[in-house]
C-alpha cells in the first residue's frame, strides 16, 4: 500500500475513534440507577451509529445529493437555562427573534429567544398542558401551533394541535389528531402547517421509514390521510418549511434531510440534500430564510446551516 494512502487510512481510524470517544463522554453519564444507565447505554449506541453512519443508502437507494459541498454547520449560540429540552422552533420574521418550548412533562410554556439564545420574553399557555410537545409551526397569519404529538409508548390517543394566536397568549382551538388506524397510534415528533393543512411526519425506530400524515385545520373530526412514506433508517424529529413554500426539511438524530417542492406538492418525490449532523439530541430546526435553517438540541446549543 502507497505510503500516503496508509496516512490516510489511519487519519481515518483515528478520526473513527475520537468520535467514539466523543460520544462515550457525551451520552454515557455515569450514574447509579441501574434503569438510567441502561437507557443511557442504548442511547449512546443509537447516536454513536447516527453519527459514523455513511451517505451510501441516502444517495443510492433514495437520490439525496451529499450536502457537504453545499451546506456549511456553524454554531452561533447556547439556549438560556428555561430552555432545557428544546423540541420545536419557529422563526419571526418580524422582529428576527425565535419561539421554542420544552419536551415531555414541561411547563405549557412558549420562550421568545434571540438568535443567540437570550431569553426575551416567556408566554404561559394557560390553557394547555405539555404532555408531550414535540413540534411547532406558524402559519401565514402568525398564529402558532404546538403539537402534543409524541407517543413514544404507544399508548396515548389523546393526541392534539394547539392553535395559538400570534400574540401568544390564547389557544384559539385543541385540533384533535386521529390516524386512520385505530389501534396503532404512532410517535411523531416532526410537523408544520401550510395554508389550510397540517402535515405530521411519524417517528419510526424500527428502520421501517417515515409516513408523512396530512390533515385539514378547520374540520374538528378530520382523520389523518396518509400522504406519503420514504424509507429514511433515522428516526424523524423535527421538520420546517420556508416561507416560499419550494422547500422543506426534515431532522433526525445524526441528518438532516432536505426536499425541493415542485408544483406545490410536498412529498417526498424530490430528495435534495443529505448531510450528517451528529450534534447531539437533535429535535428542532426552523427555516430563517430561504437557504438557512436554524437547528436548536436538547443539550442547549443553536446551530446555522446555511447553503452555499
Amino acid at each position: 500500500m502507497p505510503e500516503n494512502k496508509k496516512r490516510k487510512t489511519l487519519s481515518s481510524k483515528i478520526l473513527k475513534k475520537l468520535k467514539i470517544a466523543s460520544f462515550i463522554i457525551e451520552n454515557l453519564k455515569i450514574t447509579h440507577n441501574p434503569f438510567m444507565l441502561k437507557y443511557k447505554i442504548l442511547w449512546f449506541l443509537f447516536n454513536l451509529k447516527a453519527s459514523l453512519a455513511s451517505y451510501r443508502y441516502d444517495v443510492h437507494k433514495l437520490g439525496f445529493q451529499k450536502g457537504k459541498k453545499h451546506l456549511k454547520v456553524e454554531r452561533i449560540g447556547h439556549l438560556p437555562k428555561q430552555v432545557n429540552e428544546s423540541s420545536g422552533l419557529v422563526y419571526r420574521k418580524q422582529d428576527s427573534t425565535l419561539l421554542t418550548h420544552n419536551d415531555s412533562g414541561g411547563a405549557p410554556h412558549i420562550y421568545q429567544i434571540d438568535l443567540s439564545g437570550k431569553l426575551l420574553n416567556t408566554y404561559p399557555i394557560s390553557q394547555a398542558k405539555n404532555i408531550d410537545w414535540e413540534d411547532m409551526s406558524a402559519d401565514e397569519q402568525g398564529d402558532i401551533y404546538v403539537g402534543d404529538i409524541g407517543n413514544n409508548s404507544y399508548q396515548r390517543r389523546d393526541l392534539y394541535i394547539y392553535q395559538i394566536n400570534k400574540k401568544i397568549d390564547a389557544v384559539l382551538q385543541r385540533i384533535p389528531i386521529y390516524y386512520p388506524d385505530k389501534q396503532y397510534v404512532p410517535d411523531a415528533e416532526a410537523m408544520f402547517v401550510v395554508q389550510d393543512s397540517i402535515y405530521i411526519f411519524t417517528k419510526n425506530w424500527d428502520k421501517s421509514g417515515t409516513d408523512l400524515f396530512v390533515r385539514k385545520i378547520g374540520i374538528n373530526a378530520d382523520t389523518l390521510q396518509l400522504k406519503a412514506h420514504i424509507n429514511l433508517r433515522t428516526p424523524i424529529t423535527g421538520a420546517a418549511i420556508n416561507q416560499q413554500k419550494n422547500k422543506f426539511v426534515l431532522i433526525s438524530y445524526g441528518k438532516i434531510y432536505y426536499f425541493r417542492i415542485i408544483e406545490h406538492q410536498i412529498d417526498f418525490s424530490n430528495p435534495l440534500y443529505c448531510i450528517k449532523f451528529p450534534h447531539k439530541q437533535t429535535e428542532s430546526i426552523a427555516f430563517l430564510d430561504e437557504n438557512v435553517v436554524i437547528i436548536t438540541n436538547e443539550q442547549g446549543e443553536i446551530y446555522r446551516v446555511r447553503e452555499n
